[in-house]
């Protein structure tokens, strides 16, 4: 609480939960690389020392149980040392640029190749280029990165942005909540502070020039509310938040190992994953399966596409963690380059170029390795095979004959395999809008609300600047997942949604209420999202989605999906 006048705020919810406490402001200064007599030589004992830093963090990480974090800065180690960051300074110096601007157009190149990916666990590795070469820089200009791990009384972080490092670097115990100006719900910084349960908002445009050391802060990362000098009011509205909150986290554990229903429709709660040891936090929440594996992160920061045994050995250790289907999506990469042994020519607009499934006639050696790997790894486990950024059913067909003719020569070379269950993601609307046209030549769908939001509205969600026309819940995307729904059912084909929208409660009881058949979310979300769907009333479902699709705007289906189930 506080004597000084309220200011109200608002940014993007980028990690639920609620924190009140005072502000800890972090602003760092920004830094000039120094000339220096051999700039090749202070770049790579820079990136080795960065290297070597990045690898203690990731060890430490992980010794403490945070595995996604772990994840994040190992790949920023392997970034540190990457050759595409080496050649792409080693050309800007060859051209005559000093260190420091050389440094510059190398993050600026390679940043490029990344943000344009239109995939969040892809586009989050141009996030990373950037963390890298600022490491490296304060390296090289000798200013000491700071060190949010030795914060020791309970805050609120504030701050422009933060890195991925800088996160998985806080202790839960003292940083209650963070809040910047930077960054958007699918960041690094965003997933991490989910695994670690600590509150977050994002896009918080001014909130560093409003606010001094030890102001008292109250933020909800759930709405993405946050307010600075709270009078007494506003902090007893907060408590009442966090403790609503904390009770439903409680109430959500009481659903490990146990499936629920909304009426007689059963709704199962798979887990998104894109690692092996998220695959072992799915296990350990006792998910339904898994309802998406990105395997995208085979394929990054590395020379060479991943070989067929690689592939083969994560996807069967993953296919053999769980009963329930494992769905495993075939490598979502695109655009302009993301891999360097992926050439491809340079485009103008990625997010409407060869990406995804489009790729696949591009680099057909690349994903008949791994269409082989999948195809081996389902002969004993309950693997499901799903294709990304598919647009006409011709573009389907043609992939399901090509996966036929690798099975055909699986068989002739006498190599034990079996021809898995073949769906689609529906992140076009083309697809949605001829949804019942089709669903006959495929065996499931999965709705990608991020990427069906963000083709629906004309938005680029990468850009934080339209983070307003984000929403999954605005009533044009309800109505395509509700068309979509819709077909699967008369087709009898089984629909799920994997999209961040399905770990919002909200999104959650709208969905189920629509009659999907899985939501899949991040394995911390599994048991969050089985109370949501528990918790909502059947009888009201069909009038609440009807009423959601006719609203005009997204505030206002939120408002009347929350309104029906009593959520706050």
């Amino acid at each position: 609480m506080s004597e000084s006048a309220e200011i109200r705020l608002g940014g993007t919810p980028a990690s639920p939960g609620v924190a009140v406490g005072p502000a800890i402001v972090v602003d760092p200064q920004a830094v000039v690389v120094p000339d220096v007599p051999d700039p090749p030589a202070a770049f790579s004992e820079a990136s080795a020392a960065v290297c070597t830093q990045l690898e203690a963090m990731c060890k430490a990480a992980r010794a403490a149980g945070r595995a996604e974090a772990g994840d994040v800065l190992e790949a920023q180690a392997l970034m540190a040392q990457d050759p595409m960051l080496a050649d792409a300074v080693a050309a800007a110096l060859d051209d005559g640029a000093g260190l420091n601007a050389a440094l510059q157009q190398a993050r600026q190149q390679i940043e490029d190749l990344f943000a344009a990916i239109d995939d969040p666990y892809i586009a989050a590795r141009a996030q990373d280029v950037i963390e890298v070469t600022e490491r490296i820089r304060r390296w090289l200009a000798g200013v000491e990165v700071p060190d949010l791990g030795q914060i020791a009384e309970p805050s609120v972080l504030v701050a422009r942005e933060l890195t991925a490092a800088d996160t998985a670097a806080l202790d839960p115990a003292s940083v209650l909540g963070f809040v910047t100006e930077a960054g958007g719900p699918t960041s690094h910084v965003a997933i991490i502070a989910r695994s670690l349960g600590v509150a977050a908002v994002v896009g918080a445009a001014g909130i560093v020039d409003r606010t001094r050391a030890g102001d008292p802060v109250a933020i909800d990362g759930a709405t993405g509310d946050l307010v600075i000098h709270p009078t007494a009011a506003t902090f007893d509205e907060f408590a009442a938040r966090r403790e609503a909150f904390d009770a439903a986290v409680v109430a959500a554990d009481q659903f490990r190992g146990i499936s629920v229903a909304l009426g007689e429709h059963q709704v199962q709660v798979p887990a998104n994953v894109g690692s092996r040891d998220d695959v072992e936090s799915a296990v350990s929440v006792a998910a339904e399966g898994i309802g998406l594996l990105r395997t995208e992160f085979l394929f990054l920061d590395r020379s060479d596409a991943p070989g067929e045994e690689e592939q083969f050995d994560f996807y069967a250790f993953a296919g053999s963690s769980f009963e329930e289907p494992v769905v495993i999506r075939t490598f979502d990469i695109g655009g302009d380059k993301p891999a360097p042994y992926l050439r491809m020519a340079a485009e103008e607009n990625p997010f409407l170029g060869v990406r995804g499934a489009r790729l696949y006639s591009e680099f057909p050696e690349v994903f008949e390795t791994q269409v082989r790997a999948i195809l081996r790894a389902a002969i004993d486990s309950p693997i499901w095979l799903m294709l990304p950024m598919v647009s006409t059913v011709t573009e389907i067909d043609d992939l399901r004959s090509r996966i036929a003719e690798i099975s055909a020569g699986l068989t002739a070379s006498g190599v034990r395999h079996e021809m898995p269950p073949i769906g689609i993601m529906v992140e076009v609307p083309s697809v949605a809008l001829v949804a019942d046209a089709v669903a006959p030549h495929v065996d499931f769908f999965s709705i990608g609300t991020n990427d069906l939001t963000q083709y629906v509205m004309a938005a680029d969600r990468t850009n934080s600047g339209l983070d307003e026309l984000q929403d999954p819940l605005h009533p044009a995307v309800l109505a395509l997942c509700e068309r979509t729904v819709a077909a699967a059912r008369r087709n009898g084909i089984s629909v799920s949604v994997c999209g961040l929208a399905a770990a919002d409660p909200l999104g959650a009881a709208v969905f189920a209420a629509m009659g999907v058949d899985k939501l899949s979310v991040s394995p911390r979300a599994v048991n969050i999202v089985k109370a949501a769907v528990a918790a909502t009333d059947a009888s009201t479902a069909d009038s609440m989605v009807r009423a959601a699709l006719a609203a005009a705007t997204a505030d206002e289906a939120r408002s009347i999906i929350a309104d029906t189930t009593g959520s706050p």
